[in-house]
């Protein structure tokens, strides 16, 4: 039991761990931005500069992340995922691919 409960906490981590890498970084991006924004004169300028450092940051650590995932096959095993991210489970696949889940008389 323990070790289902166990695999299930995982596989639940491995699935979130792809919006929360992004979500972080730009979290990470906005505060540099922000930072910054006391040196600029416009407060629109100060906005502007903190939602572009934002994107740039949620850009690569996106980016960071599915390289990591690609390179580590053993982490996505583990994690339960493809090499981009998505959950790797009958159910994503079927909407994912709707197609292939019909069955051959239907096609």
């Amino acid at each position: 039991m323990i070790r289902r409960l166990a695999r299930l906490l995982f596989r639940l981590a491995g699935w979130l761990l792809t919006p929360l890498v992004v979500i972080s970084a730009a979290a990470l991006g906005a505060t540099i931005g922000l930072v910054a924004t006391p040196q600029l004169s416009s407060a629109n300028a100060g906005l502007a500069l903190t939602a572009v450092m934002a994107l740039a940051a949620a850009i690569v650590g996106l980016v960071s992340w599915a390289r990591l995932l690609r390179g580590h096959p053993r982490l996505r095993h583990k994690l339960e995922l493809t090499p981009e991210g998505v959950p790797d489970s009958p159910l994503v696949q079927r909407l994912i691919h709707p197609d292939d889940a019909k069955p051959d008389a239907e096609r």
